[in-house]
């Protein structure tokens, strides 16, 4: 099936219902995180975020508590977090519906625990994770795809098409993955490839006749690219027939 949102979205215009409910439940957790942590010295973080597999501390639990867990010694990184979810959920919502877009975000985070455990034995990975941070990005990518011609200020100032923003959240990803800079490219990367696929399907993202179709879409667009229509300078009131070539 395919989305096309052809209109133009004005961000800060409000959150979704959804949203509202999406933020007020991150932000209670957060508050608790905070007062059991700071103030009753009661370690409950470290119980709920996501371990790798041959860590001691690693429960199968984890799995399900770790999307809604963020640092409680980085209270500014949830406040992004929060902004990011704010700026981008009403218009991925609004053509996938509220059921699905909830599919999509916890898939989403799903998939990104599934990568991050399996690559936690490699060296440079191995870190204990939480947030919601696969989610987002997933969410920032399938933006990208639904309307890719909208302007976004990238941080408030730079203007950039969307499109370009999903496809430099991706190559970023994977480089600081590659390069073993981000500890966390695990499970961010697993996270927008599972976004990805419920976005548009396991049987459209996997079939070999949809993947040659795309295929030739692309050579089609990259030839078509090629051409340019060229002025022949006729006057209007010229009444010979054109020539074919």
């Amino acid at each position: 099936m395919r989305y096309e949102q052809r209109m133009s979205y004005g961000f800060g215009s409000g959150l979704t219902p959804l949203g509202k409910k999406l933020v007020i439940i991150y932000g209670s957790i957060y508050v608790a995180e905070l007062i059991f942590e700071h103030w009753l010295n009661i370690p409950i973080v470290s119980f709920l975020m996501l371990r790798p597999f041959d860590d001691g501390n690693f429960h199968f639990w984890q799995i399900l508590t770790h999307p809604f867990i963020h640092d409680p010694a980085a209270p500014l990184s949830f406040l992004i977090d929060c902004l990011i979810l704010y700026f981008f959920i009403g218009p991925v919502e609004a053509v996938l519906g509220s059921k699905r877009f909830l599919m999509l975000f916890y898939f989403s985070a799903l998939g990104g625990a599934l990568c991050g455990l399996i690559m936690g034995d490699v060296s440079g990975f191995y870190a204990p994770f939480s947030g919601m941070m696969p989610s987002l990005l997933s969410i920032i990518v399938i933006f990208g795809l639904l309307n890719p011609e909208a302007t976004i200020l990238l941080m408030f100032v730079l203007p950039l098409k969307a499109k370009y923003l999903s496809y430099g959240t991706v190559l970023i990803t994977v480089l600081t993955f590659l390069a073993k800079a981000n500890p966390y490219g695990a499970y961010h990367l697993g996270g927008m490839l599972f976004g990805y696929i419920c976005f548009k399907g396991p049987g459209n993202v996997f079939d070999p006749d949809a993947l040659y179709l795309r295929y030739l879409q692309w050579q089609f667009r990259r030839r078509k690219s090629r051409f340019s229509v060229i002025d022949g300078g006729k006057d209007k009131d010229d009444k010979d027939k054109p020539t074919y070539h």
